[in-house]
């Protein structure tokens, strides 16, 4: 499922051109770059659940996903999400760039404090 999603959306990001619907600034980097930090916190939790019999919740991902998938679906993740901030008119842009960093910084949250998961690099 996961090499038939990482197709379509490389076939989509192919067949239109992209173009900044407002000009990209350094707060949208800052804002990019703290979702890039809480997927890599997020990925890094991913590759720990096989201890202590813990599972993988996301449901795009197997109960228990090899380094590899999770990898791929990591960066999958944010290439995606890098290019759908790009095209986003600036309000929506920095909408779309927050909520995904407060879901994100969550889920993080959410496995720690539920399953007792680190951030381990």
């Amino acid at each position: 499922m996961l090499k038939s999603l990482t197709w379509g959306l490389a076939a989509l990001c192919l067949a239109m051109p992209i173009r900044a619907a407002d000009p990209w600034s350094k707060a949208d980097t800052a804002w990019e770059l703290s979702y890039v930090a809480m997927v890599a916190m997020d990925c890094s939790q991913s590759r720990q659940i096989e201890d202590g019999g813990r599972y993988e919740r996301n449901p795009l991902l197997p109960r228990h996903p090899s380094a590899k998938t999770i990898t791929q679906l990591c960066i999958l993740n944010v290439a995606a999400h890098a290019a759908v901030s790009y095209v986003l008119p600036r309000p929506w842009r920095r909408r779309f760039q927050v909520v995904s960093v407060v879901l994100e910084a969550g889920v993080v949250a959410d496995n720690y404090y539920r399953a007792g998961v680190k951030v381990k690099f």
